[in-house]
């Protein structure tokens, strides 16, 4: 699986896998009780319905009434004040520097000219893959972003924007960077964005944190687990861990807690064809999950039917941030796809296994 449901958690026993055609005849008997099915199809696969989902324009223009002075954008040695960033979007010009350290401004400038144009935004992949991501997806990823970063309110001018600093330090290839960038503008925050260098460096990257007070923090798994191999013992400023990949070990957790005693962390499950996460857990070392508002994930057999709580299958992955496709249309035909319970209603196959558990948990297939 990709950075989503596998990784370096425990593997509870062998996995015994029937052959295809043991398989296909339990699959053919296989019968899910009524109740138990709606369960599967209608409650545990999906989240809430999502509250509220600005627009990228409406996003931008939140923007405009954050104090011009107030900061936007850290990448490197730039520094770039909302006043400069909304100065540049009306010129449709680079801002100086923030285009060669972060890549920032060419994503911000073709959101905008794809809402325009009402087209889809191509964001190339770590699979050489270039999947199309449509601005309702982008701003339902924001969206949530936002969502989550209010749980953490704090020293916040509602009239002015929010006091939060925000740490992007993930791979820059995908859609984070436009996501963070979006939900930050939204909410008058401040994001750093980490460099190459500082990403790839744990002490660059606590140094970071401590230097600009970060509040909020979006890594990868194997990043912030270095902390503990280099002697970090404290960063109390931040209030809110991001982890990307859910085979997280307990020991994590308690690693975060004691680096920041008043955060809280959490675990998400992210594919690039899905814009932002689609599900989130603890992370208390079982790698559980539950999709995020707006998500929907499903566990599906070979024939495309539900499994029963305890039986293996393929997640397919549907919702509000789902991309349209790739730019392929022979691989979108192949991983896009409808099934007969839910007419209509566009779903990736993922490629990836799991299941769910009796209180309806989706973990991975070896977990």
């Amino acid at each position: 699986m990709s950075a989503g449901l596998l990784g370096a958690g425990a593997v509870h026993g062998p996995v015994h896998r029937p052959t295809a055609a043991v398989r296909a005849r339990h699959e053919r008997k296989q019968s899910i009780p009524q109740a138990e099915l709606a369960r599967l199809v209608a409650e545990w696969s999906t989240g809430v319905e999502p509250t509220e989902v600005a627009g990228i324009a409406e996003v931008l223009e939140r923007g405009r009434f954050v104090p011009a002075h107030r900061t936007a954008l850290r990448c490197g040695g730039t520094t770039v004040s909302y006043g400069e960033l909304f100065e540049s979007l009306d010129r449709r010009t680079a801002v100086a520097g923030c285009s060669e350290r972060a890549g920032i401004w060419p994503r911000v400038a073709a959101a905008t000219a794809a809402v325009r144009a009402g087209a889809p935004l191509p964001v190339p992949t770590p699979h050489g893959r270039t999947v199309l991501v449509g601005a309702g997806a982008l701003a339902a990823a924001a969206a949530d972003r936002r969502s989550v970063a209010a749980e953490c309110w704090e020293n916040t001018d509602r009239a002015t924007g929010s006091a939060h600093i925000r740490l992007l330090a993930a791979p820059r290839a995908g859609h984070d960077l436009l996501i963070e960038l979006l939900a930050a503008i939204a909410d008058g925050a401040t994001l750093v964005v980490a460099t190459d260098d500082e990403h790839a460096d744990p002490a660059a990257l606590a140094e970071l944190i401590a230097e600009h007070s970060v509040t909020h923090v979006v890594a990868d798994l194997g990043m912030l687990a270095a902390f503990d191999d280099i002697g970090v013992t404290t960063l109390p400023t931040v209030r809110r861990w991001d982890v990307a990949g859910t085979a997280c070990p307990a020991s994590l957790s308690r690693l975060l807690t004691a680096l920041s005693p008043r955060s809280t962390a959490r675990a998400a499950y992210r594919l690039p064809e899905y814009a932002g996460p689609a599900a989130r857990g603890p992370l208390d070392g079982t790698g559980r999950m539950r999709p995020i508002p707006g998500a929907r994930l499903l566990v599906l057999n070979h024939a495309g039917h539900p499994v029963p709580p305890g039986m293996v299958g393929e997640i397919y992955l549907g919702g509000v941030s789902l991309a349209h496709g790739y730019a392929e249309p022979a691989e979108t035909a192949q991983r896009f796809v409808t099934v007969p319970f839910l007419p209509g209603v566009r779903l990736l196959r993922t490629g990836e296994s799991a299941r769910w558990t009796t209180d309806g948990w989706l973990v991975d297939a070896t977990a």
